[in-house]
């Protein structure tokens, strides 16, 4: 729960920064919560797999929903900062919050918030199909 609390309070900082103009700080704050939540992983959040990342937010055979919504709007506001800079960091950033996002909405015992379904679809709209199909087969449960 304290995890969730930081990660929602640095959603806010790094919204802030962003309005702000102080990019770099927002980039920075945002890679040192992601070196945190993979501190016992090999690779670095942005290396994971898809899978991987599904695997990252298991705990004892469950899927930590509310923790993964907090990490995809993490990944949303990194895509948006790297946008101009790489487009595929900002692809991937997208693909990892659009697959935290759909598998949260399946968990019926999830608190998703109200507009899920908005960010989903803005996701899918600046994602290609290809990619939009990868996480829907991953998500499939007769893959």
């Amino acid at each position: 729960m304290r995890q969730i609390q930081y990660l929602t309070q640095l959603l806010q900082q790094i919204i802030f920064k962003k309005k702000n103009n102080q990019h770099k700080e927002a980039q920075q704050q945002l890679q040192n919560a992601f070196q945190r939540l993979t501190k016992e992983h090999p690779k670095q959040f942005n290396e994971l797999t898809l899978q991987e990342t599904l695997q990252l937010f298991m705990k004892d055979g469950k899927f930590a929903s509310e923790l993964a919504l907090a990490v995809a709007d993490l990944l949303v506001e990194e895509g948006e900062l790297l946008e101009k800079q790489s487009f595929s960091k900002s692809q991937k950033s997208y693909s990892q919050a659009l697959l935290l996002y759909k598998k949260a909405k399946q968990d019926q015992s999830a608190a998703v918030p109200l507009d899920i379904h908005q960010k989903i679809n803005r996701l899918e709209n600046v994602m290609s199909s290809n990619q939009t199909k990868d996480i829907n087969r991953i998500l499939s449960p007769d893959k």
